[in-house]
């Protein structure tokens, strides 16, 4: 099981408790640009030191798990496509270490900066992922609550009013979750400014 939370705007000392009270001992930082310029306790060096003060490892994998990849066959119309980040070699490269970290019994939380799991690419790209190799995600809500991937994509049918049917095929329950996934993508994916696209092709 790997379990996933968002740094948001807490208070560092109130980080480590949430984390702390599901006994996490790996952070696996997953954000493309490790600082925050409102939240400096979060930025890469900070909570690195933090973590190592009370025995939690931390990891930076945004290079090959983070949502603006520099890799420009990820992007279509200057935003990121998902399923073209998924099939790139960094990003398998980085879900192998995670699977690698999760058969070694190490307790792993991936780590964005969203609060709400629902609006981050650790859940619509990364957990997702995870789940279609066998492996359990938990997000990490609170100190007291968790929620798995499968309640998410419930949260996701159910914001884009995509609730099962009566009488349900299996196809028909996988083909509506697939478009709820594409439809949150389309909401949270990194899109470049023109500037940055014009830049690229010169």
């Amino acid at each position: 099981m790997i379990y996933t939370v968002g740094h948001s705007n807490y208070e560092i000392d109130n980080f480590i408790k949430i984390i702390s009270s599901y006994g996490i001992d790996f952070i696996v930082d997953v954000r493309s640009s490790p600082y925050s310029k409102y939240c400096p306790q979060f930025n890469r060096e900070n909570i690195k030191d933090s973590l190592k003060n009370i025995g939690i490892q931390y990891l930076f994998l945004g290079k090959e798990l983070g949502a603006r990849p520099n890799d420009s066959s990820c992007y279509y119309g200057g935003r990121v496509q998902f399923d073209l980040l998924r099939k790139t070699e960094l990003f398998k490269q980085g879900i192998t270490r995670l699977k690698d970290g999760e058969s070694k019994l190490c307790l792993m939380a991936i780590m964005c900066s969203e609060k709400n799991p629902i609006d981050c690419h650790r859940t619509i790209l990364i957990s997702r992922v995870l789940e279609e190799e066998g492996i359990d995600v938990k997000h990490i809500i609170s100190d007291t609550e968790v929620v798995d991937q499968s309640q998410m994509e419930e949260q996701l049918q159910k914001k884009f009013k995509l609730e099962p049917l009566l009488f349900d095929s299996e196809n028909a329950a996988q083909e509506r979750v697939a478009e709820a996934y594409g439809k949150q993508e389309e909401h949270i994916t990194y899109k470049q400014n023109v500037e940055t696209i014009i830049g690229s092709e010169y």
